[in-house]
C-alpha cells in the first residue's frame, strides 16, 4: 500500500502534465492556419482605402487654397 502511495502522486502530476501539453499542442496547431486565413488585405479592399485617403487629401488641399 505503500509503494501505491508513493507511485501515485508523481502518476497523477505526470498524466495532468501530459494532457496540458497535448491540449496546448492541439491548439498551437491552429495558429497558422488562422494567420494564413486573416493574411494581408484583398487589392480591392487596399484600393478603396487608398482612394479614400487620396480624397481627403485632395479635399483638404482645396480647402488650404480656398480663401
Amino acid at each position: 500500500m505503500d509503494n501505491l502511495k508513493f507511485w501515485a502522486r508523481p502518476a497523477i502530476i505526470a498524466g495532468l502534465w501530459i494532457a496540458a501539453t497535448s491540449f496546448t499542442l492541439a491548439e498551437l496547431t491552429t495558429v497558422v492556419p488562422s494567420l494564413r486565413s486573416a493574411g494581408p488585405p484583398s487589392p480591392q479592399l487596399r484600393d478603396a482605402k487608398q482612394h479614400k485617403v487620396r480624397a481627403r487629401a485632395q479635399s483638404s488641399s482645396q480647402a488650404a487654397v480656398a480663401p
